[in-house]
């Protein structure tokens, strides 16, 4: 019968192989081992290296370099902060040369304009380059020339074009100058202070010293004043130096630090030019418009002032103001008394109303409070003073005693003589009151009576003050900006230092050199990190570990030099260890007791089932053990041909009828008797069919009861279902998977077969693995050991059949 084991046993089996073995999903690479395998790449480093160095030290070479200027502006203030300041501030602001600003972002703005670069290029000639043409590259020599270019007329000043002149073969009278582009390209002889026609515009090229020992060819270069300006303004940059300063740093990079230093001054000196020109500008504007309003504002002081004569004359007015004064004298006086009776009406109604307030009963009577009447002043005192000795008798007597009914009667009376008196002072008040208003009456009557003519007058003399401020006004502020344009040359910006320069900047040498060392590292680990992802095929073990959860049981490693490897365990070498390990962790996996049957298969062919089958049976012959190997691989059977002979009768014969005796297609390792191989036979047209019958399994029955151990050696499974109809007899499957040959999407149909439980006890064992840091962890120290580590570099084994065949094999 088949060999089935229940779902509970099969994953506790494979529970204990993950533990045994230490398969681990999430194993990764430490930096060590990532060193290694990057250090095994070394010859594609060193050449990396080599070439990104070279490269830039001939960058450092030709490269053309660029140096920076920087100056710094001290922003002492702007003419005028807002709102309305005196003459003596206006002073000490212009000879200061203004107020601190608020903040320097106008300033900058100014400073970047392209209309301020444009004049700075116009004024200096900042739009002619002049180089030395090298055989790379070009030297800007800006005024370190014996010569100077000068554009007399532009026909096309409206679109105008650059232009390049290239001068060579100069003497004391000229030379020869050539122009226009590769493809059309022309050539003159100029001579000196002579002009020339080129492209519309009219030139003259002068020498401003004696011309001697020139060679070589030189570059001239003219541009619009716009596009130079542009170039400029990009290269400029403009900050605040800091936050607590009122300070600009002003940089440029240029190719010649002279120019720079030059293209920075004269910002400075234009920006603080065109300052001054705007304020003395500013103040011949006032100064037009001041006057101009002083000679309207006076002619109409004078026709106010004409007119206020006039007005007397006629009405004979004299001072009308004296009377009125006198009689509003009167009515305010008669007005405070109305307000003083009032107040007193106020206090009298307040101290009524306390004494008829239920919540100020035997309490104190607040004093007068201002009303002059001696009477009620002494009524309210004996009220207070009686209600006192109430206070201080009412703890000690009781509360029918007479002492304070007496008391009682006392304060009822004064309440009553108080409340008459306030009566009497109410109707006193009122009548004063009546009076009072009667003569306030009279005085508005009075006072109506003033002539119309008073108010008239009044009105024209207010037109005669605002008309004389306004005058007044005038004058104050010609006379301050008299002041301030007689000081109008001082400025609120200067220029702290002339330009300084440093450089070069660029290119840096050092930061070049860096750079091209990281390159020459990094180059070579991408390429080998795009080699590692565009392989599709396993390399490490964690590609497999990552990708599946089958436990790796034996790892084997690459044998070099060897055709047929055949048997190789019967040594100490590398290899023959690995095997005998993959020997003790199948001894952990199934049932003790009984025979085991193990069976080999892979994904395709060529990744190395038939010699690991062929090996193991082998490794577990040695220790005594009596193990067939039975080679079921029908299509492509490989292990005799391994070991150095020719497919032999076997089981296609045996399972077919032909043979009936297993004595018969049974081979024997002389050296090994307890191996016995039982070869596949010739191919017969259907295997499938054939690992069917009943006989298979009768066959499998009697292996059982003859050897501990049965190595199945198998076909693929990705091709065929041999595999899948031999592992229902199979305690152990070996799945081999071979390095740089097995492709990592293949784990999938591994992992399909696992979930689904089609086979029991799946292991893999990795193949093939090649010596050195670069594949993997671990596989660095494989080429310590070596297959040919015999003494003659062979191992020999003896093979014979039990019918009487024997030959002595070499592999």
């Amino acid at each position: 019968m088949p060999n089935t084991h229940s779902n509970n046993h099969t994953t506790y089996m494979t529970e204990s192989v993950n533990n045994l073995f230490g398969t681990d999903k999430s194993s990764s690479f430490t930096l060590k081992e990532h060193f290694r395998r990057y250090l095994a790449y070394w010859p594609l480093f060193l050449l990396s290296l080599i070439i990104c160095i070279a490269m830039g030290f001939m960058y450092i070479r030709y490269a053309t370099p660029v140096y920076r200027a920087s100056t710094l502006i001290l922003v002492k203030g702007d003419q005028n902060n807002g709102g309305t300041r005196n003459t003596e501030d206006l002073i000490r602001t212009a000879l200061e040369g203004g107020s601190r600003p608020n903040n320097l972002d106008n300033e900058i703005q100014l400073l970047t304009s392209t209309g301020l670069m444009e004049k700075v290029t116009a004024k200096n000639n900042f739009n002619f380059s002049y180089y030395k043409l090298a055989k790379i590259r070009k030297i800007d020599l800006y005024k370190d020339v014996p010569f100077q270019l000068a554009l007399l007329f532009d026909a096309d000043s409206a679109n105008p074009s650059p232009v390049d002149l290239t001068l060579s073969n100069i003497n004391n009278t000229g030379g020869t100058l050539e122009y226009g582009n590769d493809q059309n390209k022309a050539a003159i002889h100029f001579f000196w202070d002579r002009s020339f026609t080129i492209q519309g515009k009219l030139f003259s090229l002068s020498h401003n010293q004696p011309v001697k020992n020139v060679t070589g060819k030189y570059m001239i270069s003219w541009a619009p004043v716009k596009e130079a300006a542009q170039a400029f303004e990009d290269n400029l940059s403009v900050d605040v130096l800091d936050k607590k300063t009122s300070i600009i740093k002003l940089e440029i990079v240029s190719e010649n630090l002279k120019r720079g230093q030059d293209i920075l001054n004269a910002v400075c000196r234009e920006f603080d030019l065109s300052y001054l020109e705007d304020k003395n500008s500013i103040a011949e504007k006032t100064t037009r418009f001041i006057d101009d309003r002083l000679a309207i504002v006076s002619n109409e002081l004078s026709g106010v002032e004409g007119t206020l004569e006039n007005y007397r004359g006629n009405n004979e007015i004299v001072n009308v103001t004296s009377q009125s004064a006198l009689g509003f004298e009167n009515e305010s006086d008669v007005s405070k008394s109305i307000t003083e009776i009032m107040v007193q009406q106020g206090v009298v109604k307040m101290i009524q109303d306390y004494f008829n307030s239920v919540d100020t009963k035997g309490k104190l009577v607040p004093s007068s409070l201002g009303i002059n009447d001696p009477t009620l002043a002494t009524l309210i005192v004996n009220y207070n003073e009686l209600q006192l000795q109430k206070e201080r008798l009412a703890p000690s007597a009781a509360p029918n005693s007479l002492a304070l009914k007496d008391l009682n009667n006392q304060l009822n009376s004064l309440r009553g003589s108080i409340l008459e008196n306030l009566q009497n002072i109410t109707k006193n008040l009122q009548f004063q009151e009546s009076k009072l208003t009667q003569k306030n009456a009279q005085n508005r009557q009075f006072l109506s009576a003033l002539p119309h003519k008073e108010r008239v007058m009044q009105e024209i003399k207010r037109k005669q003050s605002i008309t004389e401020g306004l005058y007044l006004y005038l004058l104050q502020k010609r006379e301050e900006n008299s002041i301030s344009a007689s000081l109008s040359n001082v400025s609120i910006y200067r220029q702290i230092d002339k330009a300084k320069g440093y450089g070069p900047v660029s290119p840096n040498q050092r930061n070049i050199q860096l750079y091209s060392i990281a390159f020459g590292l990094l180059i070579p680990i991408g390429i080998i990190r795009l080699r590692d992802m565009l392989n599709d095929k396993i390399m490490r073990k964690s590609d497999i570990t990552s990708r599946t959860q089958i436990p790796i049981i034996g790892e084997l490693s690459h044998i070099r030099s060897s055709k047929n490897p055949g048997i190789v365990v019967q040594s100490r070498n590398l290899i023959a260890e690995q095997f005998r390990l993959l020997r003790t962790n199948i001894s952990f996996i199934g049932e003790t007791g009984k025979s085991q049957v193990i069976l080999t298969t892979s994904s395709v062919t060529s990744e190395g089932k038939s010699f690991t089958s062929l090996n193991l049976a082998a490794v577990l012959a040695a220790p005594g053990n009596k193990v067939a190997l039975l080679e079921f691989d029908m299509r492509m059977p490989a292990i005799f041909k391994m070991i150095g002979q020719g497919n032999q009768t076997g089981l296609s014969e045996y399972l077919s009828g032909e043979i009936t005796s297993i004595n018969e297609i049974q081979h024997v390792v002389a050296d090994m008797t307890n191996l016995h191989i039982y070869a596949a036979g010739k191919t017969p047209l259907n295997v499938a069919d054939l690992l069917l019958s009943e006989k298979l399994l009768q066959f499998i029955e009697t292996l059982k009861q003859q050897y501990q151990y049965i190595v199945i050696d198998t076909a693929p499974v990705s091709l065929v279902t041999d595999a899948f109809i031999l592992g229902r007899y199979a305690d152990v499957v070996i799945y081999v998977i071979r390095q740089d040959h097995t492709l990592k999407r293949q784990l999938d149909n591994i992992n399909e077969i696992y979930k689904t439980g089609r086979f029991s006890n799946l292991c893999i064992v990795f193949n093939d693995i090649r010596s050195g840091a670069k594949y993997g962890p671990g596989y660095e120290n494989y080429k310590a050991y070596d297959y040919n580590h015999g003494k003659n570099g062979k191992h020999g084994f003896s093979f014979h059949k039990k019918n009487g065949y024997n030959k002595k094999l070499a592999v």
